[in-house]
């Protein structure tokens, strides 16, 4: 399955927001990934951290994308995602980064 490991910034990003509440669906974005990267990570995890070195906070299952069409984050990509416990405290790892995203496939 493949996962993606993102690093947030600031205590409660504003990329971050809740989509449907009763479902436990959010949204993270906006990052610089390329559409054919996020299609193949449907149906992965999503890690986030605070930094490369500290272990998740947040995540779940990537339900869908979508690639922001105006604004400051016009063509970056947005995952909703269903959040679960078990995305908390995952390591990923210090090698294979490119600076705030890591790939596991």
């Amino acid at each position: 399955m493949p996962a993606l490991h993102l690093i947030e910034k600031g205590d409660f990003p504003e990329n971050l927001k809740p989509v449907d509440k009763e479902k436990d669906e959010w949204e993270s974005g906006f990052w610089a990934i390329i559409p054919e990267t996020a299609e193949r990570l449907v149906g992965g995890r999503i890690y986030l951290h605070k930094a490369q070195d500290m272990r998740s906070h947040f995540g779940g299952d990537i339900l869908s994308f979508r690639i922001a069409t105006e604004g400051k984050h016009a063509g970056r990509v947005a995952f909703r995602f269903r959040a679960t416990g078990d995305a908390r405290e995952v390591r990923a790892g210090l090698d294979n980064w490119s600076q705030e995203k890591k790939f596991v496939w």
